[in-house]
């Protein structure tokens, strides 16, 4: 079993480099009081600067990093990273004209450019990105490839040990130390999600994707970008560095779903390397012959060079399909071959809080879902209503200090695939939980019977599924593999999993 490492490079005191071997990686615009010394650590967080340290002052949504310079030097920094000239003379201060990118670089370089030595494919799009990134990483770990780590929403390491991730896409520094640990562990690649937010705050920046797959883009964290279009343009930038400057290695593949036309439209306009998958004849990669049922999900899988077989995986749902082809898109742009895609994508055998179910036979089923967006809500609940389900019971809520406009259009889904819904909280986070829920109920009718707004989660899940009866699907949605919830700043220990274990078992006493 490989292992990876949970003590940093940092706290384990192995990892220096001189300033000047450091600043190497950039283009300053001017550099004040430079003098050689060691850089012992990198932060853009003045908190947890220590003595010997380079800060980098990164503006962010809510603060300026710039503003901080002066803890950070109280702390230790001996050297600082800025956009614009500072005042303090004891310290080196180089100047660029953005701090975020610069920050990704010389994070690179601290860990002498890890992601060089390492074949990197990344997952970008609004939902999928976890599943697709999993099956990437059975399928090339279960071959002759090689062991691939894995970056993501659920954790990172490798498929035998995953440690809890606080982002999709990690900050520059954690990123680069990760990407370190993997290649000094042996890993030949790593699969990583890549967050539109991620993008945009440069964190990726100076990594030559091997490969880049598109799953879908839909409406999503519109609370952080202006608009749809500006989501949109950071999914296409992603895309675009596979082929633009200043990539250093060959340029990379892009593995486009044809099913989204968003994703299409982007994909088709790529100038490099490209894979489509989708359900039609015009994609390179095609499933056919689909079947979906509660014993798993089989297709035959449809290759470019004209060879075709059967698949079973024990993944459920439609939409488990979809990912499945992008992550054999993936797998045959590294050269995997043919059985042995097959092999991958048929042995795992869950992905955390993607469709886990409990119960079912002579007990309601329940069903765990991570699903929190329009169209994965629909996708999810639409798989719900093809098992036939003599009800079909939606616990669900929407996140605070998040996109506002998309919980009325999640209510109005819920409402039309369910027989019952409970509006409840999830990770309200410093919104106003009365807020949520108000927003969420003005796109459903109200007034309903088969409506209740139940605000403790936890009774939310004992009374949805205190009210199933055998035959029925209770469906828990929006949570996933989180073992938390946000209220306020805090984060408070909640699993969905575990509640909805507690409320079958109470079902069962009766």
């Amino acid at each position: 079993m490989m292992i990876l490492k949970t003590q940093s490079a940092h706290e384990a005191g192995r990892v220096e480099m001189k300033l000047s071997k450091l600043i190497e990686a950039l283009e300053p615009t001017e550099i004040r009081n430079f003098k050689e010394v060691d850089i012992l650590g990198i932060s853009d967080d003045s908190r947890t600067v220590s003595r010997g340290w380079l800060f980098a002052a990164v503006k962010g949504t809510q603060s300026d990093g710039r503003e901080f310079v002066g803890e950070a030097i109280e702390r230790g920094a001996v050297a600082c990273i800025t956009e614009k000239p500072i005042e303090e003379e004891n310290v080196a201060n180089v100047v660029v004209e953005d701090s975020a990118k610069a920050l990704a670089l010389v994070a690179s370089r601290f860990y002498e450019n890890p992601a060089d030595s390492l074949v990197v494919c990344g997952v970008t799009g609004t939902n999928g990105k976890t599943s697709t990134a999993h099956l990437l990483n059975s399928i090339a770990g279960s071959s002759s490839w090689g062991e691939m780590g894995i970056i993501g929403t659920i954790g990172h390491g490798t498929a035998q040990q995953l440690e809890r991730a606080a982002h999709t896409t990690p900050e520059p520094v954690t990123l680069h130390r990760l990407l370190r640990e993997m290649k000094d562990i042996g890993c030949r690649g790593v699969v990583m999600e890549v967050s539109s937010h991620a993008v945009r705050q440069q964190r990726t920046s100076g990594i030559d994707f091997s490969v880049g797959i598109l799953t879908n883009v839909t409406r999503d964290h519109l609370d952080y970008h202006n608009s749809l279009e500006d989501y949109v343009a950071a999914k296409r930038e992603f895309c675009e560095s596979l082929a633009g400057p200043p990539r250093q290695k060959r340029s990379g593949t892009l593995v486009y779903s044809r099913e989204d036309p968003t994703a299409r439209v982007i994909g088709e306009s790529f100038p490099g390397e490209k894979i489509s998958v989708g359900v039609d004849r015009g994609a390179d990669i095609i499933a056919a012959g689909i079947e979906t049922s509660l014993r798993g999900t089989g297709f035959t899988l449809c290759m470019p060079d004209g060879s075709s077989f059967p698949v079973q995986m024990k993944l459920l749902g439609r939409f488990s399909v979809s990912n499945a082809l992008l992550a054999a898109g993936a797998a045959h742009a590294l050269g995997i071959m043919p059985l042995e895609i097959k092999h991958g994508l048929e042995v795992l055998d869950r992905v955390p809080g993607r469709f886990e179910t409990l119960g079912g036979g002579e007990r309601p089923l329940i069903v765990i879902d991570y699903c929190h967006t329009p169209d994965s809500v629909e996708m999810t609940l639409s798989f719900c209503r093809g098992l036939n389900p003599k009800r079909l019971i939606t616990v669900f809520g929407c996140g605070g200090d998040r996109d506002r406009g998309k919980r009325p259009l999640m209510g109005r889904v819920v409402e039309e695939l369910s027989d019952a819904c409970y509006v409840t909280e999830d990770n309200p986070r410093t919104e106003s939980l009365q807020q949520i829920l108000e927003d969420t109920l003005s796109g459903m009718q109200q007034g309903s019977e088969n409506l209740h707004v139940v605000a403790d989660r936890s009774m939310a899940i004992q009374s949805a599924v205190g009210q199933a009866e055998e035959g029925e699907i209770v469906a828990i949605i929006g949570k996933g593999h989180e073992d938390y919830q946000i209220i306020g700043t805090k984060k408070h220990y909640f699993s969905d999993r575990e509640e909805a274990d507690r409320a079958l078992r109470e079902w069962s006493k009766r």
